[in-house]
C-alpha cells in the first residue's frame, strides 16, 4: 500500500524529501508555501513525540532550503481501519493527521484534523487505490478468510462426529440423539446444561440443514470478516449465535413448548448477516454487487419461510439478526468510528 500512495503521490508532483530513513517525506512546492506530506506505516513503539520531532527536523530542514511556508500533514497507514488507542491517541495530540487503512486505501479523518489537504488529495487517492484494487480483483471478487472457513469446517466436522458416534447415518434426524450430543431445550437448560448455548450452534439436523446454512456462511461470513477483521468477526459470530439461543429458548417457554429440541447455526448466520448489512447501509459505496438491501431482501424472505413452514426457529433467526445489528453499532462507538469523517458523513470500518 505505501508504494502504491508513494507512486500516486508523485504523480500529483511530490518529490522525495530525505530526512529519516523511517519515514518517507514528500513535498510539492507550491506558488507561496510548500505541501509536505510525512507517509509511514503506524509503528506502535513511535510515540506523539517521535512524530513531532520527525514533523519538526522536517519542517526545518524545507524552510531552511526553501525559505517558504511548510504545510504539513501526516498520513499514517495501518494494517486495516481497526484503529487502536495508541493510534487514536496520537491523533488526538496532533492537527495534522489523517489515517488509511492499508486494506482499503480508505482514509480516515477525525473531526479535529484538517478534512482538506492539496485539493481534495484525500479523493484523489482514495478514489485511484480503489481503481487499482477493482482492476486487480474486481468488484465481486471473493476471497476465503480463515476464521470463517474454520467455523465452516468445525460444523462439517461435528455434523459427521454425530453420525460416527451414533453409528446411525440418520442419527442427526433423531431430536433425542441431538439433544444428548448438544442441542438445546428449555427443559435441559433450566436443569443445568447452559454449554447448549453453544454447543447447539454447532449441531444440525440433515444434510440439509447443514449445507443450506453452510452454503450461506461461506459467503456471508467470509464478505464480514475481511472487512473487520477475524478476531472482531469471531466474537460477533458466537455472540450472535448466543443471543439466538437465549431468544429461542426464551420464546418456546413463552408457548409452553420446553421440550422442543433446537440446534443449528442460523442465529449466528443472522447475526452476520444484521452486521454486515448495518456495515454497508454506512458504507453504502464499498460494494457494488453486495448491498444492505440485498441482504435485507435475503434476511426477510428466509424469516417469512420461517413462520409459514413447520420445524424452523425463527426466534433464533430474529434474535441472532438483532444482535449483528447491534454489534455492529457498539463496534462502531468502540472503535471510536463515530467521530470520523469520511465525504462528510459518518462511516464504520
Amino acid at each position: 500500500m505505501l508504494n502504491q500512495v508513494v507512486s500516486l503521490l508523485k504523480l500529483r508532483g511530490y518529490q522525495t524529501f530525505t530526512v529519516d530513513g523511517r519515514i518517507g517525506v514528500y513535498i510539492k512546492e507550491m506558488e507561496a508555501d510548500i505541501n509536505m506530506i510525512i507517509l509511514c506505516a503506524y509503528q506502535k513503539d513511535f510515540s506523539y513525540n517521535e512524530y513531532e520531532r520527525i514533523r519538526q527536523a522536517a519542517e526545518f530542514k524545507i524552510v531552511t532550503k526553501y525559505k517558504k511556508h511548510v504545510r504539513s500533514l501526516f498520513i499514517i497507514v495501518n494494517r486495516d481501519g481497526m484503529f487502536d488507542d495508541s493510534l487514536t491517541d496520537i491523533v488526538s495530540r496532533l492537527n495534522n493527521i489523517w489515517l488509511m487503512a492499508g486494506d482499503t486505501g480508505k482514509i480516515y479523518i477525525y473531526e479535529n484534523q484538517p478534512s482538506d489537504y492539496d485539493d481534495d488529495l484525500n479523493k484523489y487517492l482514495e478514489n485511484n487505490l480503489f481503481r487499482e484494487r477493482s482492476d486487480r480483483h474486481g468488484d465481486s471478487s471473493f476471497h476465503i478468510t480463515p476464521v470463517n472457513i474454520v467455523i465452516v469446517a468445525i460444523n462439517v466436522l461435528i455434523y459427521l462426529a454425530v453420525i460416527v458416534l451414533n453409528g446411525n447415518v440418520f442419527a442427526t434426524y433423531d431430536s433425542d440423539v441431538m439433544l444428548n450430543m448438544g442441542a438445546s431445550s428449555y427443559d435441559s437448560f433450566i436443569n443445568g446444561r447452559y454449554y447448549e448455548l453453544v454447543t447447539a450452534m454447532f449441531l444440525h439436523f440433515g444434510i440439509s440443514h447443514l449445507f443450506n446454512n453452510m452454503l450461506l456462511l461461506t459467503y456471508i461470513g467470509c464478505e464480514l470478516e475481511r472487512r473487520i477483521g477475524s478476531l472482531t468477526y469471531a466474537v460477533i459470530y458466537l455472540g450472535s449465535g448466543i443471543f439466538g439461543n437465549i431468544i429461542s429458548l426464551w420464546y418456546y417457554s413463552r408457548i409452553g413448548s420446553t421440550d422442543v429440541v433446537c440446534a443449528g447455526a442460523s442465529g449466528a448466520i443472522f447475526g452476520v448477516v444484521g452486521c454486515l448489512a448495518l456495515y454497508l447501509l454506512v458504507r453504502p459505496s464499498d460494494d457494488r454487487n453486495l448491498t444492505t438491501r440485498h441482504l435485507l431482501i435475503m434476511a426477510l424472505l428466509t424469516i417469512y419461510y420461517g413462520l409459514t413452514n413447520v420445524g424452523v426457529d425463527n426466534a433464533a433467526h430474529i434474535g441472532g439478526f438483532c444482535f449483528g445489528i447491534f454489534s455492529g453499532f457498539l463496534l462502531s462507538k468502540i472503535l471510536r468510528y463515530d467521530r470520523i469523517k469520511y465525504n462528510n458523513r459518518v462511516i464504520m470500518r
